[in-house]
């Protein structure tokens, strides 16, 4: 992710380069920097800093160490357009598909902006409706073993799993076959586990034993303890609206791109994946 985003950087370098070329200079009070010739302004600093993380640069040091860091690109990019690099076309590809990546981005964006987010009923409900992540959450001890989906012995072990078959011969078993899988014990709060785990966790009791089929792996539990660590109201809600704006946007955008399908002209060629 560093890279794309560096990556996403030396094309709004190269872009702001180019357009120089036929557009009169900043302000000097937006210059921090010029660099044989070519400026680099407190935006793209700002800009950089937001990449971090940081509103703005915790102090002195640290400001001139990234403005040094955006120096450095600049040298490097003047260095590639001095070597024609911008026409290899590996480059251009690259160059391409980070544009790409920028007005894809933009797009989703901009529908985002256009959706108000969870009321504050929504964040209520969602809060009431999965207590096991807020006011009844817990920290499970659980000894958790796993099997990948592609294991040869993966079908005789959910038949043995539904017979109830105990621990220790499950695993005595699983331990004479081909493939590899883990047995360790963890520590896990309710909100790093599915949901549907964390339902099923909250009916059972010390020393008993569930399994779930997740996307990757067969994972059975057994629990060893629980300890109740509930979260207020006032510290989930933010974090409820954060997540339940995250998945409007993911829905607004399916949807705004299934009705952008079915209005394109898409071709496919024959025997082209």
């Amino acid at each position: 992710m560093r890279l794309r985003v560096w990556r996403w950087l030396a094309l709004l370098s190269l872009i702001g380069l180019l357009a120089a070329c036929s557009k009169p200079g900043m302000e000097d009070g937006q210059v921090l920097a010029r660099v044989n010739g070519d400026e680099i302004s407190v935006h793209q600093l700002n800009f950089a800093l937001t990449q971090q993380g940081q509103a703005r640069p915790r102090s002195a040091a640290e400001q001139t160490a990234l403005l040094d860091k955006l120096i450095d690109r600049q040298l490097a990019m003047q260095q590639a357009l001095e070597k024609k690099l911008d026409r290899r076309p590996e480059v251009m590809i690259r160059l391409e598909e980070a544009r790409r990546d920028i007005l894809a981005a933009a797009y989703a964006t901009e529908l985002s902006a256009a959706v108000a987010g969870p009321t504050d009923n929504e964040v209520a409900q969602y809060y009431r409706d999965h207590p096991g992540l807020f006011s009844e959450r817990k920290v499970f001890r659980l000894r958790e073993i796993a099997l990948p989906n592609d294991a040869p012995a993966l079908p005789e072990l959910q038949q043995r799993l539904e017979q109830k078959q105990e621990l220790p011969v499950l695993l005595a078993w699983l331990r004479q076959q081909p493939g590899a899988f883990t047995d360790q014990v963890v520590m896990r709060p309710a909100e790093q586990l599915p949901i549907e785990v964390v339902d099923r966790l909250h009916q059972v009791g010390p020393g008993q034993v569930i399994s779930f089929k997740l996307p990757r792996a067969l994972v059975v539990y057994q629990m060893q303890s629980a300890e109740n660590v509930p979260m207020s109201w006032a510290a989930a809600a933010p974090l409820i609206r954060q997540h339940l704006k995250i998945q409007q946007d993911s829905e607004r955008l399916s949807k705004a791109l299934t009705e952008l399908r079915a209005q394109a002209k898409i071709e496919r060629k024959a025997g082209k994946p």
